[in-house]
Order: structure tokens, then C-alpha cells, then sequence
């Protein structure tokens, strides 16, 4: 019986994403701790999709969505006058659109940030003007100080009406043998889904929208980044996301077959199956490891440091060769659209074989971070590593035969010593591959894309296996 929870502090992965149905109508599908999610996703919550989708944070750079009133009103609550607010962030604002000049004249103001606009013509503005405020009495009551831009907006009567962002926290609790899902919110112009905390249950719809939104509702750029599956959300209270997309989970049950490794989940249907959850797992390093003999090694353990590696679909025409110690830029994500969802990001060593010791009382340091393993592994041993162990890459390339090769910085150098590479082109187990630089990419994105949409040529990785037929497997030799 499930009694608790667990929280552990690096397994979170809490985030939500797109979904659209057959129909158009587009829906949020929210995670939960443990997944499944789709390779690849951005880290993000329901409240920061609904409005428009923030593209670029640093610069404010968002991808605007064409919403109606009806749509708008059912984002926005509890509308009240400005000297009714007591927060004064998280709040959208309408202003007299007479005096829309003055308003964004005095939201340049340091002291006032103006996060989007959801509706000219209607003059609603979401902001955050914590700044100037201060917090007064033993109640910490929110003032507005004097001679701030939020001051002066409301002195010129620029604000007429303060509305409240819409809060679209879920939950849900295990109650007398079942889950329980409770919600803040009482209406949305998104289907939106909320998936239980524990894996073997599938994510439940949590509104019926009056005025849903559709696909040609959302921005192009944005709309080839939503999940689509074949199902209508209105017939359908609950789906696997995992049967359409390859996810990451934390889940109890797992098996490795042929180096990839699969999840036990329900699927749409509620039989369960065995779902592929990643197709590069570090720990089958260990039948490749030169250095297990040296260390007595008969399965990977933690002690060896292990390199980070994303797979963005189980399909990968688009092969990105990294640095072992190299963290990935989430941008790209958002940089490189089609190229990214098309791709798989793999360190040229899943493992740096190299124990640390502790040097004054001898013992194993569990878990070794970047910084202590780039203390004591340099070029010169890591390309030593490489040359020992380069079957490992070599079987990931021709597993996977991509369509284009990418290395990423620092690693043409170590490369270079071990295969063929000339301008545009790597030649790895004797089979050329087209070749770009990382620093490359946006100079030779066409090229890139054109060979990342051609048709997978590698091995095929199943995508579920049958309980039927993962019992034949584990009966295997």
C-alpha cells in the first residue's frame, strides 16, 4: 500500500508541455515528479504555457499566441481595483488604453517590470511592479511607495482593474486504494492533464475547456515542438504519453535488453508493458571498460564518473559527439528546432574509468563530481582512455548511422588522432559521414536540417516490448 511519499532531492523532474489531439484542440499535459516525460523537454510549469511560450528568457523573447476574450477571461480571476491589490506581482493589469503611451513610458523604469502583453486592444498588460512596494506593520500589509512608476500609474488613473493570474496547481493523494487528484482552478482553454505521482497510473484529464484552444491558434515556431497524439481528448479521459514519445521515468521495474532500458508502465488501455526509457545507459560501459581488470570490476558501480548524455528521440539521424566533462547548453533546444528533436548528444567516453581516492584515508569517493575528476583527468590520459576504449563509440555510431556527425568543442582535437576528418566529412568504422562543427550549426542550419529529416538508417531499438515478450527475452541465454 502506498502510504507516502518520497521527495529525493535529485530525481525531481517535475514539468509540463503541449499536447494536441487529432481534432486541433490543444492541451497541457503536467509530469509530475517521476514522469514519464519525453525526451528532451524544456523544465517548465502550466502557468508559464497558457498565456504565450517564453523563448528566450534573457531577453524577454516570447512567442505570442492569437487567444480570444473568451479564452483570455478564462486565464484571468478575482478582477478588483488597484488599491485593492496586495501583492502587485503575478497580476495582470488593464489600463485605459487612451493613455497607453504614458503607461509604457513609465514601465521602462527600472523599478517596474513589464513581462507581455496579453491584449492590446483590451489593454492587459501582465507585469510585476514588486519593487514598488514595501511591506508595512506586523502584518507586512504591501504599500505602494511614493514617487515609484506603479505609484504614478495609479495617480494618472493609467490602471482601472487588477486581475489575478490564474494558479494551476495540481495535486493528487493515495485515499482508501485510489489517487485522488485536487486542483486550484476552475476553468481553462486548454485540456490540461495532470499525471500521478506514482508511475503505474496513467495522468487524468482535469477540465473540459468551454472555448478550447486550436493549433492554428499557436505560432508556428512553437507549433512544431508540441506533442501530437492520435487520440481526441474528449473521448479520452486518460493516455500513456509514453506509447507515441520514448520518456524518461523513475520507475521500480526496469530491464535492460540489447544496452537500452525499459520501464514497466500502463498503457492507454491499462495492460502493462515495457516502455524504452533510454537508449544509452552508462553502466553497460563496464563489457568495454579497459580498465575493469585493473580495478576488479564486474559491473559499473558509481565510483567512475559518468558522462552526460541526451537522446531527444529513439530515432537519431543527427549524431553530436561531446566532451566527456562537457554539460550541455539547454538553449540549443530552442535553438535548433527540427536538428535537436532529431538528435542524440553523446559524450565520446559514457564513463571516465579513473577511481579517486581519497589520499589520507584510502578509501573510494562515492559519486565524483566535474571538478573533482577534471582535477585529476587531463587531455593527455582522456585521449589515452579513448584510444583504449574506442569500440564503445565506434559500436554507438554504427548502431545508430546517422545521417550527420557533429562534434562539439575540444573534441575534433582528440578525434582527429584516432579518424579520418577533413572539412565537412568524419570517417568512422570506414563509412563517411557528413561533418559540421558545433560553432558551425547557425551558418549551415539548412544543410544540417535537410540530412536530420532524411529517413532513420540505423538499428531499430524496439519502442514496447510485451510482457509476453520481455519474458521470452529474460529467458535468453
Amino acid at each position: 500500500m502506498k502510504t507516502y511519499k518520497e521527495y529525493p532531492a535529485t530525481h525531481s523532474m517535475s514539468t509540463a508541455w503541449y499536447v494536441a489531439d487529432e481534432d486541433g484542440n490543444v492541451g497541457i499535459l503536467d509530469f509530475n515528479e517521476n514522469g514519464p516525460v519525453p525526451w528532451g523537454l524544456p523544465e517548465e510549469c502550466v502557468e508559464n504555457l497558457v498565456y504565450n511560450y517564453e523563448e528566450d528568457e534573457v531577453n524577454n523573447r516570447r512567442l505570442g499566441f492569437a487567444l480570444t476574450d473568451d479564452q483570455i477571461d478564462d486565464l484571468m480571476e478575482k478582477p478588483h481595483s488597484p488599491e485593492e491589490e496586495d501583492s502587485w506581482w503575478d497580476c495582470i493589469i488593464q489600463i485605459d488604453t487612451e493613455k497607453e503611451n504614458a503607461f509604457l513610458e513609465l514601465a521602462k523604469n527600472p523599478d517596474f517590470d513589464l513581462d507581455f502583453c496579453l491584449s492590446r486592444e483590451r489593454g492587459l498588460y501582465s507585469i510585476d511592479a514588486y519593487e514598488c512596494t514595501t511591506s508595512v506593520g506586523q502584518e507586512e500589509r504591501i504599500k505602494v511607495l511614493n514617487n515609484s512608476s506603479l505609484k504614478k500609474m495609479i495617480d494618472q488613473g493609467i490602471i482601472l482593474k487588477v486581475y489575478k493570474e490564474k494558479d494551476f496547481w495540481m495535486e493528487d493523494e493515495w485515499i482508501e486504494g485510489k489517487t485522488i487528484h485536487t486542483k486550484k482552478f476552475s476553468t481553462a482553454p486548454y485540456y490540461i492533464f495532470h499525471q500521478p505521482y506514482w508511475t503505474e497510473e496513467l495522468p487524468v484529464c482535469m477540465n473540459i475547456p468551454n472555448n478550447p484552444v486550436k493549433l492554428e491558434q499557436i505560432p508556428e515556431k512553437l507549433k512544431e515542438r508540441i506533442l501530437r497524439i492520435p487520440i481526441r481528448f474528449k473521448e479520452k479521459e486518460r493516455f500513456q504519453i509514453a506509447e507515441w514519445y520514448p520518456c524518461n521515468a523513475y520507475i521500480d521495474d526496469t530491464q535492460l535488453v540489447d544496452g537500452c532500458e525499459y520501464g514497466l508502465l500502463p498503457m492507454s488501455n491499462e495492460k502493462m508493458a515495457y516502455f524504452n526509457t533510454a537508449i544509452i545507459v552508462p553502466s553497460c560501459f563496464v563489457s568495454y571498460c579497459s580498465e575493469k581488470e585493473k580495478y576488479g570490476c564486474k559491473e559499473c558501480g558509481q565510483f567512475c564518473y559518468s558522462s552526460e548524455n541526451h537522446c531527444f528521440t529513439n530515432q537519431p539521424t543527427v549524431l553530436i559527439i561531446a566532451h566527456p566533462l562537457h554539460r550541455m547548453d539547454y538553449s540549443m533546444r530552442t535553438e535548433l528546432d527540427i536538428i535537436n528533436c532529431r538528435s542524440i548528444w553523446l559524450p565520446f567516453l559514457p564513463k571516465i574509468p579513473y577511481k579517486i581516492f581519497h589520499e589520507s584515508q584510502g578509501y573510494l569517493e562515492s559519486y565524483p563530481s566535474e571538478k573533482t575528476v577534471s582535477k585529476h583527468v587531463n587531455d593527455e590520459m582522456l585521449l589515452e582512455l579513448l584510444s583504449k576504449n574506442r569500440k564503445w563509440l565506434e559500436d554507438m555510431v554504427a548502431r545508430f548511422n546517422p545521417r550527420v556527425v557533429i562534434l562539439c568543442d575540444k573534441v575534433e582535437s582528440f578525434l582527429e588522432k584516432l579518424y579520418k576528418i577533413t572539412e565537412n566529412q568524419i570517417t568512422i568504422n570506414g563509412i563517411d559521414y557528413p561533418m559540421f562543427r558545433h560553432s558551425e550549426i547557425n551558418n549551415h542550419k539548412e544543410a544540417i536540417g535537410r540530412l536530420a529529416m532524411m529517413p532513420y538508417q540505423g538499428e531499430h531499438i524496439p519502442h514496447i516490448i510485451s510482457l509476453e515478450e520481455m519474458e521470452k527475452i529474460k529467458q535468453q541465454p
